[in-house]
């Protein structure tokens, strides 16, 4: 585990921001390459991406805040009686609270409902963008998950088999090390990163188009995640039931996913 590079004595800097940002430059550098093939500038591809950014950190914390909200009204109480006792204290444990944990389900909704608005703004074709967009999700999404194993995020569920991690000792995540884990990250990076290598042979060999890509991934994912929730042993989800909020929504998109695959929204348009 290796979540941050110190700086010298001043700060740390996070590596899975680092790895994060370095796959954003990556499907950067990859969709304007790819643009001109689905009729889209590499212009368009870049500051569309930058839309799709502040969707994801929009919609990832305002999911995780929504899977939170029962657990956050019935601690109110306690934090009002902190605050008055302690207030800077209580103030700054309130914001790493608000700052800390994020969904990916959210994240990708909102980097869909930002390339939406930027597209609409700017008069460039939504599904066209998405052609691009959609093989690229997967490769961000493995290089983070990545960075997720080296900070120690969203880890697995108890495992002493061939292949299990043990990892060291974390203060943030004082269960973290105790038992040897299921690397659930490594694998769900994996599974990505041939969703990648899929969705590119897709995107030049057989010229899928229409939103068709996007709704192959939705299937692809949706099926993986849903799979390798049972494998993971943190809780930031949130569950409703026997399922976390990840399936449920892995479970919602699998209809649209049938739907976008069949091309039956180009056929529409």
């Amino acid at each position: 585990m290796f979540p941050a590079i110190p700086v010298g004595n001043l700060f740390e800097i996070p590596v899975y921001g680092i790895l994060f940002m370095a796959g954003v430059l990556a499907a950067a550098a990859a969709g304007r390459r790819m643009g001109p093939q689905a009729g889209i500038s590499g212009e368009d591809i870049i500051y569309g991406a930058v839309y799709a950014f502040i969707g994801i950190l929009i919609g990832a914390k305002a999911v995780y805040l929504l899977t939170k909200l029962p657990s956050l009204l019935s601690v109110m109480p306690a934090v009002r009686t902190a605050f008055q006792e302690d207030a800077g204290d209580t103030l700054v444990y309130v914001v790493n609270y608000l700052l800390g944990g994020y969904v990916y389900y959210g994240g990708l909704i909102g980097a869909a409902a930002g390339v939406y608005c930027y597209c609409r703004q700017y008069k460039v074709g939504f599904l066209s963008y998405m052609d691009v967009f959609a093989p690229l999700i997967p490769l961000v999404h493995g290089i983070g998950r990545v960075g997720c194993f080296l900070a120690g995020c969203c880890y697995g569920i108890e495992y002493h088999g061939f292949g299990s991690v043990q990892f060291p000792k974390n203060k943030l995540i004082p269960v973290l090390d105790e038992v040897p884990r299921v690397p659930v990250q490594l694998l769900e990076a994996g599974c990505n990163f041939i969703c990648f290598g899929i969705m590119l042979y897709l995107f030049y060999k057989k010229r899928l188009r229409g939103g068709r890509l996007l709704g192959i991934y939705l299937l692809y994912y949706s099926a993986v995640r849903f799979a390798l929730e049972f494998l993971r042993g943190d809780g930031i989800r949130g569950n409703v039931g026997i399922f976390s909020t990840s399936q449920l929504i892995s479970l919602v998109l699998i209809p649209a996913g049938i739907f976008l695959a069949g091309g039956r929204l180009e056929r529409r348009r």
